[in-house]
């Protein structure tokens, strides 16, 4: 639905918006908000191009011609009725489509005392995830070769 009006400072309505399949790294969880919401996380590895390293020692020529990049991205689901279908579905190995928000999160760190700046794709009301493939069931990676994948 569009809307005819602009935005704060006279900005014109944009879309700033993330779209990724990918794999699910490691098991999602949960984090409380000050305000005592509670958001889903979990990491999302997307393929990349192929790599230009050198193979590896003894690695078979097709598994370094087969090996790609990849790339996590971190993914914060808000509405607390999705972020418990998350829980209780995605395991790391999952397929998923997922459609948010690009944000940036700055903080500083509490024990160096930097400022962080993190970026999320962000699953708010507007967003939307879909559910492609279980890693353990389907032929995709199992879950003992995604082990330790991922961040949060």
């Amino acid at each position: 639905m569009f809307q005819d009006r602009p935005l704060e400072n006279g900005l014109d309505v944009g879309i700033y918006k993330a779209i990724l399949v990918g794999q699910v790294g490691q098991n999602p969880l949960q984090k409380k908000l000050r305000s005592g919401r509670e958001i889903t996380m979990f990491s999302l590895g997307t393929g990349g191009i192929r790599n230009n390293r050198r193979p590896l020692q003894n690695e078979d020529p097709r598994e370094y011609a087969n090996r790609c990049a990849v790339q996590w991205h971190r993914v914060s689901v808000y509405p607390e009725r999705l972020g418990r279908v998350v829980m209780q579905n995605v395991v790391p190995g999952s397929i998923l489509y997922v459609e948010g928000n690009l944000e940036s999160k700055v903080f500083t760190d509490p024990i160096t005392g930097l400022v962080r700046r993190i970026r999320e794709i962000a699953v708010r009301q507007n967003g939307r995830l879909v559910f492609l493939g279980k890693g353990a069931n389907d032929q995709q990676a199992s879950s003992s070769e995604m082990k330790g994948l991922g961040y949060y």
